[in-house]
């Protein structure tokens, strides 16, 4: 497997689009070992967004965009935190230890920003450069996945819209979604997009004025192939709907 620290999905897609998937695999790089876990810890969210890539994979075939996808997991570096942020790289992650990262020195962190995820956003930067470049304003569209359950309390939430101050597109998602009858939609629930905490849509999309919308899929609804299918069809079809497709 190629240690790239992402992977490029329709890399020439004319799209006015760019979509990105901060969390999409579970892979620890080779040197790093296991991180101290046992195997059975990256099959679970703490070490990704699980349904998140193949979602990511879909919406890129169908509306013809490039996506930009993190090939590392989120235990070695989480691609949308910001360097100062301690849980860019977590010594505890969902009540689980990661022995790997305890007392990691500031040498690692320089190390591991460096290698995996700067790449990863520079990658980005050239994909939005290349539709503006071309005089095409691109939508910044990311996508994550949530546990059915956090901290023993069960999420509704099936689907749900983050948001910051730009609801140029967050607000009428939100119509298209709740349109749908018999699914529970969040509306910056259980996460807003915070810019203290997110990075990834506050510095390519926010920062310079580009439409933006961050989802999460609840994980039990696109744990398997027929329902990554069907999440990424709904929503596309409301993404169609509310880009004026």
């Amino acid at each position: 497997m190629t240690d790239l620290p992402y992977r490029l999905v329709n890399e020439d897609g004319p799209a006015a689009m760019v979509i990105i998937c901060d969390h999409a695999s579970n892979r620890v790089p080779a040197g790093y070992g296991d991180l101290g876990l046992p195997p059975a810890a990256f099959e679970r969210h703490i070490a990704w967004d699980i349904g998140a890539a193949a979602v990511s994979e879909i919406l890129a075939r169908r509306f013809n965009a490039p996506a930009i996808l993190s090939t590392v997991t989120r235990l070695l570096i989480d691609c949308n935190r910001r360097f100062e942020d301690p849980n860019l790289t977590p010594a505890i992650s969902d009540g689980t230890q990661i022995p790997a990262n305890r007392d990691l020195s500031q040498a690692e962190r320089e190390t591991r920003w460096r290698l995996y995820h700067q790449p990863y956003h520079a990658a980005i930067a050239q994909a939005i450069d290349r539709k503006l470049a071309r005089g095409r304003s691109p939508v910044v569209l990311a996508i994550h996945s949530m546990t059915p359950t956090m901290r023993g309390i069960a999420r509704p939430w099936q689907i749900a819209v983050c948001w910051d101050t730009d609801q140029r597109l967050s607000a009428p998602m939100l119509d298209a979604l709740r349109a749908h009858s018999g699914i529970v939609v969040g509306d910056n629930e259980p996460y807003s997009l915070d810019p203290n905490e997110d990075y990834s849509v506050p510095f390519h999309a926010t920062r310079r004025g580009l439409e933006q919308l961050q989802m999460e899929f609840r994980q039990d609804e696109v744990a398997d192939a027929a329902g990554q299918q069907r999440w990424a069809k709904l929503f596309g079809d409301c993404l169609e709907q509310v880009l004026g497709h």
